[in-house]
């Protein structure tokens, strides 16, 4: 018999101006499950989670939690009810170490009032311990990896001791390892009567970890799963509304015969990297989290920790840079993966953010042309796909999907020669990452030579021409894509035997 609804929605709707992101929605979950929330961006999973999590109040219907109706005022009132949420975009104090970010504002105190410091690292570490979670509780939340800053966000929900456990794109920056853990902690949670709400787009891994699936599609709920017997294709399907019309994803384009050559060599504290590039080739660097491919891509870019001294060579034309605004100034772009923190201007409209790294293109004796800014940021919305009501709106009301392309727009605003993109399709859906992948081989095309850093295999051996594995901070060797299949690779980036090597 089937455990009884911990968390249920009536007729739950929200409205913003000119858009309906939830109509109706009735939702029900059990404690003791693991219920992923799918749908494509813009669907309204969002608007359901924050909605569920406090973060947004709804223009109309109920929430219940176990049996009894609530209006969650703010995600402290969730919170004291026992619904806890790990957003995808992080959080924390980056300048407070781990175990301040996991107890801030509920710190154990001494008898007088203060802070319990030894207590608090104690409270730390054995949380951290139970959960799997191999991070240090005295480390700085801005020296950790995006990956572990995700679990540190995770490890400050589960102190909370959640009755309702929602995760939101919860293994977007993980490694393989990572997730199996953070599966096997699931597991756990589910084992103990918690309801874990799964929200994600990566489709293999729901149907792996979740015991039902939600579907949900322009703000509507249409349909509820069990999710044991489904396959990616048929939970697509049922996401997208278009069965049998979906077309296989076309691989990399072939490389000019008379394409440039690009040679990097990158200087940095007495190390030497050398790699070579063509235009209109894209290359990814492959690695498990933690392997340094994020810095290396920083690096690149003139924006690593370190200083480091890289000297670009592109046919009888040799240039040097330091730092980001040299590198842009020399056609070398970096779009990071951290699109709230790092990458976009939250405050501004989607043409500020589009023209931000282009201003000396629509300025004139130092003034800027608000016109011409707009005509720019248009012509690449409508190039891009970009999906909004205006160029003038702010973009923190687009969804990730459409973000990812302003911020794509920006880079291609720079005319750039050399594009890095890291993590360029994280928490985008299926329909915003063929798009992404489509713009980039158009680029490609058009003689831009590209890098690309992705956590996804699938993504690498789909997209790329060529692969770098990246171990320890170092190149540690190179595969040819088209010779390459998910299981070489994952043996090859994690250090196990190759064919005819023992263990």
């Amino acid at each position: 018999m089937a455990a009884p609804d911990l968390l249920e929605t009536r007729d739950l709707s929200k409205q913003y101006p000119g858009n309906t992101a939830l109509d109706g929605v009735c939702f029900s979950a059990r404690a003791g499950e693991v219920h992923a929330i799918v749908g494509a961006n813009g669907a309204g999973k969002s608007t359901l989670m924050n909605i569920l999590s406090g973060a947004t109040r709804p223009s109309g219907g109920t929430v219940c939690l176990s049996g009894q109706d609530r209006a969650f005022a703010s995600p402290a009132d969730a919170l004291s009810a026992g619904v806890a949420c790990v957003y995808q975009e992080l959080s924390l104090v980056t300048q407070l170490d781990v175990a301040r970010n996991v107890f801030l504002g509920r710190e154990p105190r001494t008898r007088w009032g203060a802070v319990d410091i030894p207590r608090l690292y104690e409270q730390t570490t054995a949380l951290l311990a139970r959960f799997g979670l191999k991070v240090s509780a005295r480390a700085k939340a801005e020296a950790l990896s995006v990956a572990d800053q995700q679990l540190v966000e995770l490890a400050r929900a589960l102190s909370m001791e959640p009755r309702v456990l929602i995760l939101d794109e919860p293994t977007a920056v993980l490694s393989m390892a990572e997730k199996r853990n953070l599966f096997d902690i699931i597991r756990r949670l589910r084992d103990d009567g918690i309801l874990v709400i799964y929200v994600s787009h990566f489709l293999g891994e729901v149907i792996e970890i979740a015991d039902r699936v939600t579907v949900v599609r322009d703000g509507r709920l249409v349909g509820m799963h069990d999710a044991r017997g489904m396959s990616v294709e048929g939970l697509a399907d049922l996401i997208t509304g278009e069965a049998g019309m979906k077309t296989p994803e076309a691989g990399p384009a072939p490389v000019s015969a008379d394409a440039r050559t690009l040679d990097i060599t990158v200087e940095q504290g007495g190390r030497r990297i050398e790699l070579g590039l063509r235009s209109g080739e894209i290359v990814g660097i492959a690695g498990l989290g933690g392997s340094g491919r994020t810095a290396f891509a920083r690096t690149l870019a003139g924006a690593g920790r370190r200083r480091a001294r890289i000297r670009l060579t592109d046919g009888d034309m040799t240039v040097s840079y330091t730092n980001v605004a040299q590198a842009i100034a020399r056609g070398v772009v970096y779009l990071t993966e951290d699109r709230k923190s790092a990458g976009l201007f939250p405050s501004l409209s989607v043409t500020d953010n589009a023209t931000a790294a282009a201003l000396g293109s629509f300025s004139k004796l130092g003034f800027r042309s608000p016109r011409r800014e707009r005509a720019a940021a248009s012509e690449f919305m409508e190039r891009l796909k970009v999906v909004a009501a205006s160029p003038r709106m702010p973009v923190t009301e687009l969804s990730g999907g459409n973000q990812q392309k302003v911020m794509l727009a920006r880079a291609l605003l720079t005319r750039p020669r050399l594009l890095i993109v890291d993590e360029p399709t994280r928490g985008v859906d299926i329909a915003a990452k063929g798009q992404i992948h489509r713009i980039l081989r158009d680029l490609a095309r058009d003689g831009v030579a590209i890098i690309v850093v992705s956590s996804e295999n699938e993504e690498l051996l789909s997209l790329t021409d060529r692969l770098l594995l990246m171990k320890n901070g170092t190149l540690a060797g190179e595969l040819q894509t088209a010779d390459t299949d998910e299981t070489q690779l994952l043996v090859a980036i994690s250090g196990g035997p190759r064919n005819g090597e023992s263990e």
